[in-house]
């Protein structure tokens, strides 16, 4: 009997965890060609040393998934709707330092707003483009980037 409940309570747990991914949000029907080859560490990379000429490679027809954590929302426009959202990717060096690394996405349209709404924190899956390098808040030179579609993991 043990066993069984077991069985079951970890079945239940499973599907509930595989539900909570979610669908994804923005254009689900994405086609085009994806460069897997570009993390945010390299986008970072490109905004601090200002290479237009790497980031031109990269904002080409292609579009980049990436893999981090959402910060909270700033949004720009209300009406058509339009946020900026840092996206941060965590560096271990050695085990004592953490190095954070960033890009902002630009999210545009009404079909984000209610995701934004509760987004900080979450990691997440994003497929982005039309990289450009522009100045933040803080003074330092970042990489932008147009969301196409993003789906959270967790």
């Amino acid at each position: 009997m043990k066993r069984m409940f077991c069985a079951v309570a970890l079945a239940f747990a499973f599907v509930t965890a595989a539900a909570a991914q979610g669908a994804p949000i923005g254009d689900a029907t994405f086609v085009g060609r994806i460069d897997l080859t570009v993390g945010i560490a390299r986008l970072a990379e490109i905004a601090r040393t200002d290479d237009s000429r790497a980031l031109a490679a990269i904002s080409g027809d292609a579009a980049l998934l990436l893999f981090g954590t959402l910060s909270k929302p700033v949004v720009q426009s209300e009406e058509p709707f339009r946020a900026v959202v840092e996206f941060l990717e965590g560096e271990w060096i050695g085990t004592s330092k953490l190095v954070l690394h960033r890009v902002f996405l630009v999210f545009s349209g009404e079909k984000y707003r209610e995701f934004l709404d509760g987004a900080s924190g979450k990691r997440t899956v994003v497929i982005a483009r039309n990289a450009s390098i522009g100045t933040s808040k803080d003074g330092a030179s970042d990489v932008y980037m147009d969301v196409v579609s993003v789906r959270p993991i967790f």
